[in-house]
């Protein structure tokens, strides 16, 4: 009788251990991600190729571990009661059950799948290769339990095992735990808006481009690159809309210095390249690598120019603000106050929005904040025209004209209390 209940005590001891060997195995070949298994594989850890297989149908890790683990906690729970029949008799049944129930539970379960969760590569490689060996053992089991969920319509819809929003949340998550810096969260969130980004949100609009008329001579187009810096400039006939080319300076440049008789800008410039304000800048950038052009027009649906945009602007959603020594560095915010800011009206409202967690109003007419004061007030304003916005509290006033264009904004933003109570 001891010889036996010491060989039923070594069973339901082994039991418990490969209990606790597919729980933790469950945990870290489902929890390990694909990206992790790529890294894994490509280091040649060992046990990385049988991860790589499992992980390709996590449907077989499942089903194995599963079937692995109910058996090994089904003999368990019969040998502990079998035992307490023998030796204590039916009442002592319920005592060995709850016994046997908290040891799978602590022993079997809990505590593995703790331990491998918190060594996740580890665990995985290790337990890859025997639960690979297994699940073929079991594979007509698998093939059925295959069937049958396609039968049921419990087959997979096709979406993605990693979405952009999924991303999104990972990289927030690295930002805050410090395996990536401010700038690199943003660079990367700036990658993934990449291709929802449109030529209209990041070319410099028509009232802000320096052209250069058709008729005019070379030296007074030199004299324009030489104040603006620019090193091209689109050329226009008779009026702004009609963009007729686009001069390089170097192209004048030569002409000037070797003094080269009856050259006009029109000989000089090239065709010019027209995009819609609607194209996604992505697309954008592959095309004027191709076409080896810098800068790009745009127009609105009406054919209408509307501004510029070039490979620089592209760039600067990607890294930020690119300036070099004839740039400007005035920003669009500029705290002057508590509660206070001067804003260019040029800002777009949704990143005022992000940036400063206020509630601007947008509207299909404007995307601007100068676009949503000129809506409010119904006219063209005049310096020191006032706005308050009803829905936040805030009052806009307009600091600088430059003549019937708003160039600067005065934001008054009211305590977080007063703004609740204006909503």
């Amino acid at each position: 009788m001891l010889q036996y209940d010491l060989l039923s005590a070594a069973i339901f001891c082994v039991c418990i251990l490969l209990s606790a060997f597919f729980s933790s195995a469950e945990v870290a070949l489902i929890s390990v991600s694909r990206a992790r298994v790529r890294t894994l594989a490509n280091e040649a850890r060992p046990g990385s190729t049988a991860l790589a297989e499992l992980r390709a149908d996590p449907d077989r890790i499942l089903i194995t571990t599963l079937i692995g683990n109910t058996l090994a906690c089904v003999i368990a729970a019969a040998l502990a009661t079998e035992v307490s029949l023998i030796e204590f008799g039916p009442s002592g049944v319920p005592l060995a059950i709850l016994g046997t129930l908290l040891v799978i539970l602590v022993v079997g379960q809990v505590g593995p799948m703790l331990v491998a969760a918190r060594y996740l590569d580890r665990v995985a490689l290790r337990s890859a290769g025997p639960i690979l060996f297994l699940s073929r053992l079991v594979s007509p089991v698998i093939f059925v339990f295959n069937r049958l969920s396609r039968t049921l319509g419990a087959e997979t819809n096709g979406e993605p095992s990693v979405t952009e929003d999924e991303i999104r949340e990972w990289i927030d998550v690295g930002k805050e735990e410090g395996t990536i810096e401010q700038g690199e969260q943003r660079m990367l969130l700036n990658v993934l808006a990449f291709d929802e980004t449109t030529a209209r949100e990041v070319m410099t609009p028509r009232m802000d481009v320096t052209m250069v008329e058709d008729t005019a001579s070379l030296n007074s187009a030199l004299t324009v690159f030489h104040e603006t810096g620019f090193s091209r400039l689109p050329v226009y006939h008779e009026r702004v809309d009609n963009i007729v080319g686009v001069l390089n300076i170097k192209d004048v440049y030569s002409a000037v210095v070797t003094h080269t008789p009856g050259v006009r800008i029109t000989d000089l410039s090239y065709d010019p390249y027209f995009v819609p304000e609607t194209k996604k800048i992505d697309d954008l950038l592959r095309e004027l690598q191709v076409r080896k052009v810098p800068m790009a027009m745009v127009m609105d649906e009406y054919g209408g120019f509307v501004g510029v945009v070039t490979i620089e602007d592209i760039l600067e959603e990607l890294v930020g603000d690119i300036l070099d020594e004839f740039d400007d560095e005035e920003p669009q915010v500029e705290p002057a106050g508590e509660g206070v800011f001067l804003v260019d009206a040029s800002a777009w409202i949704e990143d005022l929005n992000e940036r400063l967690g206020i509630f601007l109003p947008l509207g299909d007419g404007f995307e601007t904040i100068g676009g949503l004061l000129i809506d409010r007030v119904g006219h063209i304003p005049h310096p020191g025209e006032t706005v308050v916005l009803p829905e936040s509290g805030i009052t806009l006033v307009v600091v600088q004209m430059r003549g019937k264009r708003i160039v600067r904004i005065k934001m008054l933003i009211p305590p977080p209390d007063d703004r609740d109570e204006n909503r």
